[in-house]
């Protein structure tokens, strides 16, 4: 009758409540009174009936329980599986033939340190005497009394154990490629099958000592599968196959460079996809390093040298044709840079904007800010009638179309952009740059340029101007503003220059490049030197030569303020690398600069950054200049401790 019950309930209150309505309509109040009487007199009896009905049910179920309690008591007490019963206290009040044999003790607190009777955890991983348990605990919910905890341990040594083995034997993948595999081809010097050979003697060598398998399969080009357990005897070491390489015996001046990238993934299959990934990011990066693919984490081992560009420029060509086809059959074009744009980003803008003009498509540079870097060229602009074509982000969002392609220059990290939402708005995006590769690089692009090797991104647009078409005339003043970004990133001509740096300036000289209207773009007003100075002159120095200071907060064009005061302290002697932050309201901004002996890009990575080995940066969101300095002494004590002949 209990389940009926309660549908008695609501049709006796229905009927109650509806008669009662009826007579209230009608102004019968008395009949009223006595219909609602009647239904209060009915939902009593339904409540005693309910009452009576749960007493019997409980009854029932407890005399079940004594006619069995003598069986329940005897399996509780004789079952393999420990049980106990412990009040909040910890106390053990009752427990079972086999939680005695594991614990004699009077208080799980003496082998559950982390055991809180008052909301006990529902399961808990306990190391004891050797093996591993699964502990489950149970509110015992009591009347009157107070709660206890039903525990019950689940020996999981035997699978804890296989779950180690797995974890330990599961094969991980890496890929091992020889960087300057054509260079050493192409020396005469060098006796290049001997030093092959030695490249693969020393990764036979690291894949016997590790249990492991390699196969070459490319000229250059190893694949190496190994045990888990051995990826951290490979960390530890940090990789000590890179430096083993450079000792390789060439007979010239040349160093044998790997580039090595390791993928952790449960699959086999999913472990050699993220091996070529993070083989990907490590040439993107420049080589000579390793990188390792762990999920979503990326690790970073080497790569704390400076090589010598590549005297190759097939590179170049191919990308300058194929960017050709693409702005031939596409619509408008919208350049961007970084956000606080130098006469780097500016320069390069403007040779892009000159190859799409070539081709006959409309071409705007999208800028934020003008910063005072900048504002001189973009002032030119604007006197010569060219000013229509610098575009606010807003302003690109509502021209851009399905067919626009975006072209982002000196920069390929989304974040870092002028407006990273424009990359959403079209397919044909198209990346220059000659930053190291971050993790998180603009990985949708249609067409990609990077040359870490090259002193700028102004060096690589003018060459690719070269290539792009036969007659092809950049504007005397856009040389002139690619002459001025190759000397920002070279610190007049003194840093990353290679034969192809002195090249592409010579080009740009000999089309109209003005070095008088170069120099003047690096003119600054009294005030801003003024500022510099002030920050040069609170600089603290490190015994390791590395100078640390901190802008006002707020300073007019702080990010560009930190810039130059770093490249000024490296101007004094006994200053190595220098690191300049810069704070506002958003966040904290850090330039860092160095000769080369120290590797800013390291450093900074550490915090989120990137750049290259002598010219870095990183932003601290949402922290304080004093929070900010402490993160960089942090990463600089970790560099320090890791490069200790620095």
């Amino acid at each position: 009758m209990k389940q009926y019950s309660g549908i008695l309930i609501a049709f006796g209150s229905i009927l109650a409540v509806g008669a009662g309505a009826i007579a209230l309509i009608g102004h019968q109040y008395v009949v009223a009174l006595a219909v609602f009487g009647v239904g209060l007199v009915w939902l009593g009896v339904m409540a005693l009936l309910l009452n009576y009905l749960a007493k019997k049910q409980q009854e029932k179920m407890d005399r079940v329980f004594r006619e069995n309690d003598g069986a329940v008591v005897t399996l509780a007490q004789n079952i393999s599986i420990p049980c106990a019963i412990v009040d909040v206290s910890g106390r053990i009040t009752w427990r079972n033939n086999a939680f005695l044999t594991l614990f004699d003790g009077q208080n799980v607190h003496d082998i559950v340190p982390d055991f809180d009777g008052e909301n006990p955890i529902r399961t808990l991983q306990i190391d004891y005497n050797g093996s591993n348990y699964q502990v489950m605990n149970m509110l015992v919910m009591r009347e009157h009394e107070k709660r206890l905890i039903f525990q019950y341990w689940l020996d999981r040594t035997e699978a804890a154990h296989y779950q180690r083995l797995y974890s330990e034997q599961r094969p991980y993948v890496a890929m091992i490629f020889v960087d300057n595999y054509e260079e050493l081809l192409s020396d005469t010097q060098i006796h290049s099958t001997a030093v092959l050979a030695e490249v693969e003697r020393l990764i036979a060598d690291l894949s016997k000592r590790l249990g492991g398998l390699y196969r070459r399969y490319d000229n250059g080009r190893f694949l190496l599968v190994l045990e888990a357990k051995q990826m951290q005897q490979l960390e530890q070491e940090r990789f000590a196959i890179l430096d083993q390489a450079h000792r390789i015996e060439t007979g010239s001046s040349s160093e044998v460079s790997l580039s090595i990238g390791f993928g952790i993934a449960p699959r086999l299959a999913q472990s050699e996809q993220d091996a070529r990934r993070a083989m990907e990011l490590a040439l993107g990066r420049g080589g000579d390093q390793v990188v390792v693919k762990d999920g979503t984490d990326y690790r970073f081992y080497g790569g704390k040298r400076q090589h010598d560009p590549r005297q190759s420029r097939v590179k170049a060509r191919l990308f300058s044709k194929a960017l050709f086809q693409l702005f031939e059959n596409s619509g408008d074009v919208f350049i961007m840079g970084h956000r606080n744009s130098d006469m780097d980003c500016v320069g390069a803008a403007l040779g892009v904007m000159t190859c799409a003009n070539h081709v006959g498509t409309h071409a705007y540079i999208v800028l934020d800010t003008v910063n005072t870097t900048i504002e001189d060229a973009v002032h030119t602009l604007e006197r010569s009638g060219a000013g229509s074509l610098i575009i606010r982000p807003d302003q690109a969002a509502e021209m851009m179309k399905e067919d626009s392609v975006l072209v982002v220059v000196d920069t390929q990290r989304a974040s870092n952009t002028v407006a990273p939402e424009l990359l959403k708005m079209t397919e044909h995006i198209v990346l220059i740059d000659h930053h190291r590769r971050s993790a998180d690089y603009i990985d949708n692009a249609t067409l990609h340029y990077l040359e870490t090797r090259a002193s700028s991104a102004s060096e690589m647009v003018t060459e690719v101007i070269q290539y792009f078409a036969d007659n092809v005339k950049p504007a005397a003043f856009t040389c002139s503003a690619l002459l001025a970004g190759i000397t920002v990133d070279t610190k007049q001509f003194a840093f990353n220059v290679g034969s192809r740096t002195f090249d592409a300036a010579g080009y740009l000289r000999r089309n109209g490049a003005d070095l008088s209207s170069v120099k003047q773009m690096f003119q600054n007003d009294y005030q801003s030197y003024v500022r510099c100075a002030n920050v040069v002159e609170r600089a603290t120095i490190r015994k390791s030569g590395i100078a640390i200071s901190v802008c006002d907060k707020n300073a007019p064009d702080g990010q560009l303020l930190a810039a130059q005061a770093a490249d000024e302290l490296l101007g004094i002697r006994g200053i190595y690398a220098a690191f300049v932050l810069a704070e506002n309201d958003e966040m904290v901004a850090i330039s860092g600069r160095s000769y080369g002996q120290i590797n800013v890009q390291v450093i900074l990575e550490r915090l989120g950054g990137g750049g290259h080995l002598t010219m870095a940066g990183a932003q601290l969101r949402g922290a304080t200049s004093d929070e900010a300095v402490a993160r960089l002494e942090e990463a600089i004590d970790w560099y320090e401790q890791e490069n200790p002949e620095k």
